[in-house]
This record gives C-alpha cells, sequence and structure tokens, in this order.
C-alpha cells in the first residue's frame, strides 16, 4: 500500500500534466480555430513553467490525497484551488510578460475554466473509485497505545479501527471489532498457532461484504515502537498480502502528527539531523524579510489607516495591543497585534476561551476572523524575533503550566516561532489540555520534517483557510 499511494500520486501528477496541455489546446483552438497550432509554440514555454507552481498548489490543497477525500471536501479544495490558481496565474505573467512576451488575459480564464472541468472529472472519478475501498487498521502492541489509535481513528472517513492483537511468549489474546454487528471474538492463541493469527485474521472474506461483492477490502497492521515480531510471526506477515506500518511512521504518513505517548525526546533529537542545517535557516530568514515587506507595501500601509480609524471608534484607547511570548529557546518578547477587545486596567492571563470573548468588540471580531489582526506581527518578523511558519509562540505563563503537564512541551521552542504553522493549518484552536496535546503532536510533525517543501505548503494551506473563511 505504501508504494500503491506514491505510486497512484505520480501517475495522477502525469494525467494532470497531460490535461494541463489538452486544456491549453483547446483554449488556443477555441480562441484561433484551426490556426491553433501557430499560436502554441509562443504559449508553451510560459506554460510549461506555469504548470509546476499548478502542481505544488495540487499537492498543497491536498487533491492527491485520494483516500482523504469526499465529494464536499472535494468541491472546497477545488474551489479554493481555483482562486489560488488565478491569482497565480495573473502574478506570474505579470513579472514573466517582458521574459516570453506573452500577457494572456481572456485565454488565461479560458484555460483556467478547462482545465477545472478537466481536474474536476478526474477527481470524481478517482472519488467514486476510493471510496469504494475499506481501509481496516488493527494494532499489535499494547493496550495504551491502542486505545488512542483506536480513539484517534473514531469517525475517520478513510480508516476504521477493527481489531486489537495482544500477543505475549505464551499466548495472544485477539480482539476484533465487527463494525457491523458490533460483536467481539475472543480466540486465545499459542506460539504453535501463529499461524492462524495470519491466516484467519488477514485473508479476505468474502462473505464479510456480501451486500456489496464487488467492494475491495484492504487490511493495515499498524505494530507499536518497542513490540519485537518473533522470526516466526515476521516471516508469516512477510509471506502474507497484509500491509504493516510502525506505529509513529502511520501516525505521521496519514494523520500529520507525531504521537506523544509514541516517543521521548531521544527520539526526536536522533530524528531531527535538519536542525544543524544552517542553510536553510538563512535561506528562509531571507525569505521571511521578503515576504514581510512586501506584506508591509501591499497589505500593511493601505489598511493600516482605515483599521486605526475602525479600532478607534469602536473602543478609544490604543492601536496596538502587546503581549509576552515565549520565543526561541524561550527568549521572552512582545507580540505585536491589532486591537480588537475593549480596555480595561488588568485581564488574568488565561489560555482557555473564556469570559474574554465578550470583551471583543464587533469590528475585533472581524479582524480575528479574517487574521487581519495579526498583520502588526511583520514587525516581530523584521526584529528576528517571529519568522512565518513555525509553532504558535505561547504566553510564559501558559508555557510553564502546560511544560508541567504535557510531556515534551519545552521541545516547541527549538525553533524560531512564527505566524502560521502546521498545527495551526491542520487543528483548530485548543480549549483544553488533551486538545493542547493533540496540537503539540502536529508541532513535532513540524520539527521532525520542517523544510523549505513544508514551509511553502503550509503557506499555500494558511492561504486556503483565508479564502475559506
Amino acid at each position: 500500500m505504501k508504494k500503491e499511494i506514491s505510486l497512484i500520486k505520480f501517475l495522477f501528477a502525469l494525467l494532470d500534466f497531460l490535461l494541463f496541455f489538452l486544456a491549453l489546446n483547446l483554449t488556443l483552438f477555441f480562441r484561433f480555430g484551426f490556426h491553433f497550432p501557430l499560436y502554441f509554440q509562443e504559449h508553451l514555454l510560459p506554460f510549461f513553467f506555469l504548470f509546476f507552481f499548478y502542481l505544488l498548489l495540487l499537492f498543497a490543497f491536498n487533491l492527491y490525497d485520494f483516500y482523504l477525500l469526499n465529494l464536499k471536501i472535494l468541491f472546497q479544495r477545488i474551489l479554493s484551488f481555483t482562486f489560488s490558481a488565478l491569482i497565480l496565474g495573473i502574478t506570474y505573467f505579470y513579472f514573466t510578460q517582458a521574459i516570453f512576451k506573452i500577457s494572456p488575459k481572456t485565454n488565461l480564464f479560458i484555460f483556467i475554466f478547462i482545465f477545472l472541468l478537466f481536474l474536476s472529472l478526474s477527481r470524481i472519478l478517482a472519488l467514486k473509485f476510493f471510496s469504494q475501498r475499506k481501509i481496516e487498521v488493527y494494532f499489535l502492541g499494547e493496550e495504551k497505545l491502542k486505545e488512542k489509535l483506536e480513539k484517534d481513528l473514531q469517525n475517520h472517513q478513510f480508516f476504521s479501527f477493527r481489531g486489537y492483537f495482544k500477543l505475549t511468549q505464551a499466548n495472544a489474546d485477539y480482539t476484533q471489532t465487527n463494525a457491523n454487528n458490533k460483536t467481539r471474538i475472543n480466540h486465545e492463541l499459542n506460539e504453535l498457532d501463529t499461524n492462524k493469527f495470519v491466516k484467519h485474521s488477514w485473508k479476505f472474506e468474502k462473505n464479510s461484504y456480501d451486500n456489496n461483492p464487488h467492494k475491495s477490502v484492504n487490511k493495515i497492521l499498524v505494530i507499536a515502537p518497542h513490540y519485537h515480531l518473533k522470526p516466526k510471526e515476521f516471516q508469516l506477515i512477510l509471506d502474507s498480502e497484509i500491509t504493516t506500518f510502525d506505529f509513529i511512521d502511520f501516525y505521521e504518513r496519514f494523520l500529520g502528527r507525531i504521537p506523544l505517548e509514541a516517543i521521548d525526546s531521544d527520539w526526536l533529537l536522533r530524528q531531527t539531523a535538519v536542525f544543524q542545517s544552517k542553510i536553510y535557516f538563512y535561506f528562509k530568514r531571507s525569505l521571511d524579510l521578503i515576504l514581510a515587506t512586501l506584506i508591509f507595501i501591499f497589505l500593511f500601509l493601505p489598511l493600516f489607516l482605515p483599521i486605526s480609524l475602525l479600532i478607534y471608534l469602536s473602543d478609544p484607547g490604543p492601536i496596538f495591543f502587546k503581549n509576552l511570548r515565549f520565543g526561541y529557546k524561550k527568549k521572552i518578547f512582545s507580540l505585536l497585534k491589532f486591537r480588537t477587545m475593549k480596555e480595561i486596567k488588568k485581564s488574568k492571563e488565561s489560555w482557555a476561551v473564556g469570559e474574554e470573548e465578550k470583551r471583543i468588540f464587533p469590528f475585533g471580531k472581524f479582524l480575528r476572523m479574517t487574521h487581519l489582526d495579526e498583520l502588526p506581527q511583520i514587525f516581530n518578523i523584521f526584529k528576528g524575533e517571529l519568522t512565518l511558519v513555525g509553532p504558535r509562540p505561547e504566553q510564559p505563563e501558559i508555557f510553564s503550566e502546560l511544560e508541567k503537564e504535557i510531556p515534551l512541551y519545552e521541545l516547541r521552542v527549538l525553533v524560531l516561532p512564527g505566524i502560521t504553522g502546521w498545527a495551526q493549518v491542520n487543528y483548530k484552536y485548543p480549549e483544553n489540555l488533551e486538545e493542547t496535546k493533540i496540537k503539540l503532536e502536529y508541532d513535532l510533525y513540524y520539527l521532525k520534517n520542517y523544510g523549505i517543501f513544508l514551509d511553502f505548503l503550509i503557506i499555500i494551506k494558511t492561504i486556503q483557510k483565508l479564502l475559506t473563511f
């Protein structure tokens, strides 16, 4: 299944490449009739480079993750891709018209319309195929991790937790929860009967899906990090059709998280050699300054006066709000935002959503909903206290409290905090301790995997969220 997913993504990227240039040919045909080959050559090179930008957008909007889509999510992502593709196309040809000597306007709109028709059709057909595939997840290991996996896969649109295996030297207890009748089947196994573990559990049972005999069933075995397979178990699983995943690898690949219960600080440090990559940090700092300058010129300056006036009319007082936060390696700095709440002399800080919601004035709610209240944080970027992409900085008092309650929480300060991050684009604002743990798991994924490509994906996903607020 691991290879299957990569192959499917590659084949659909290749299909998109063909559909992209088919859409270009049809666009030129509609515009110039049978003389369109005369115009194809001058459009070929600029649209060839444009395709790779669109390819990144397709990956950023998860339009290759067919296993994780449903029809509603698909159309939401295609709509977001449409806006992004249009803006990117206009910007691309604005800056490259001196190089390629063309600046298509009508052609670009027609092309995007045709390409989106092809894109939507291909994804709907793919969705129809993949929606018929049921992925059953079984677990081998200790009960604590089993409970976490079962909870995290509850109501998941792609995976269904179906069974739990706990094997010891003498025997093994196998519990399988049948999704149809909610019954439990207990099997006593011993070392000599280990092949039953594979043969009974992993072979397709013809009568399991009598109502839909054409539906194919995939099974995944997730193995706990510290569980050691016996040679006989290893060989039987190797010879079977079972797809196996390490517990951490499963979470990382399909959920975009690092499970707290399965790791320690030593493991994470062994996995994050990129901490030593100075080239990445120099490049990222340069990119931060360039993008922050563009945001300052094209967003902050035009919006500063009207936002300031509306804040003052909503509640006379300071325009900006400063809040102390922990930065890189717990260095304290003042985070700058547009003020969105009514002024009071003192307010006890609280990390949960509560009474402070009542202090937000109407225009402040709009600023928060559109995230325009965070525009002044570009000054924190200029000062080197923030980066565009990284874990969100936390208040010192709250950080100290969470550090005591959540293991490895202190690892969040090993990189520069950011305006947006992997947790922000994949998860909601946490309202309790358990949700804060899940948010940390997303942050740990970023700490392990961060790089230029992941940063770019997070920026695109942030724009997607802003377009669909």
